[in-house]
């Protein structure tokens, strides 16, 4: 049977017609159903793959998100820096447009005390930081940890100390002053993944000390993080043959040997203290990353001002990193 239609306007009628009683139609109504069915099989075909396509695009966007990492000791406001022409005031500026100019998305910065991080953060829109005190006479630095607002969402933080007894505020082995690790638990907004930075400075004056930092924080990461992915910064007051160094490789990876493009920038990050010219000595700060990490780059920053100055007597080292989704989220 086909629905057939009389012409005549609102009051048309419709009625069932049998095709055996039209002679030579139905061999034409069989040919316009198949190719009325065609048409449709098409457009359905059509419309998956394009959905198809577009959950392909949408899945690389969400599963996988880059981002700049830094670390920078930006130097205490030491008073023989006033006088040596290298105080904070004339220092700020230029440290907070290297940051800018290289567009750092995080950055764990060490040593600067609570006016000074202030003060950064005012020179640096959009930014926020986490922090934690410790060090010199009456804790006046910080293991500070600067990020993007618009990209990335604090869910939790933490602070331990490099001593005996990591979790309370404490002096370890033969150490002088408080040394800590301040880490936050991020969460990357485009694509809610989420991960761990952490920040360190370890002790710089005598050995033990510095060894026994190292143990503490592999400890203390295998504790926080369980497989997260993490990143760990910092200024290790280490070079890269030292047993901390060793140890923290049995669980991280240094992206200065992991970066897929060859490092530019010079090989050291120091200078003695309170040098702000000249070459720079030994490599002692550090990314470190889990292997949920691509490291696409490495750098080391010597950006300078006035005549030949750089911002601090350290150099900031930075990866652009890749992260993956990971099986737990």
């Amino acid at each position: 049977m086909i629905l057939t239609q009389k012409c005549g306007g609102r009051n048309s009628s419709f009625r069932f017609v049998n095709m055996h009683h039209l002679p030579g139609l139905g061999g034409w109504c069989i040919f316009i159903r198949v190719i009325f069915n065609l048409k449709y099989m098409i457009m359905y075909l059509f419309v998956f793959f394009i959905g198809f396509i577009s959950n392909i695009i949408t899945q690389q966007e969400v599963d996988s998100v880059g981002f700049r990492v830094a670390s920078y000791n930006i130097r205490y406001a030491a008073e023989e820096d006033e006088v040596s022409g290298n105080g904070w005031e004339l220092r700020k500026k230029p440290l907070a447009q290297l940051v800018l100019t290289h567009q750092f998305d995080i950055i764990g910065t060490q040593e600067g005390n609570k006016q000074q991080l202030q003060e950064l953060k005012d020179l640096l829109p959009g930014y926020s930081y986490v922090g934690y005190p410790y060090g010199g006479n009456g804790d006046l630095h910080n293991c500070a940890t600067f990020y993007k607002d618009s990209l990335f969402e604090v869910l939790d933080e933490g602070v331990f100390w490099y001593s005996e007894t990591p979790d309370v505020p404490s002096i370890g082995w033969d150490a002088t002053d408080r040394r800590v690790c301040n880490w936050v638990e991020f969460r990357e907004k485009q694509s809610g993944i989420v991960f761990y930075f952490f920040n360190s400075h370890f002790y710089w004056r005598y050995n033990i000390a510095r060894e026994k930092s190292g143990a503490v924080l592999v400890n203390k990461i295998k504790k926080i993080v369980m497989d997260a992915p993490v990143i760990s910064v910092g200024d290790y007051n280490s070079v890269d043959s030292t047993r901390q160094i060793a140890t923290i490789l049995q669980i991280l990876n240094d992206a200065r040997l992991t970066t897929e493009v060859e490092p530019k920038g010079p090989l050291g990050t120091s200078f003695p203290g309170g040098v702000f010219k000249g070459e720079p000595s030994n490599r002692i700060d550090y990314i470190f990353h889990s292997s949920h990490f691509r490291v696409c780059d490495y750098m080391v920053f010597d950006d300078t001002y006035a005549d030949g100055r750089y911002p601090s007597d350290h150099l900031p080292v930075s990866s652009w990193v890749v992260i993956k989704r990971y099986k737990n989220e």
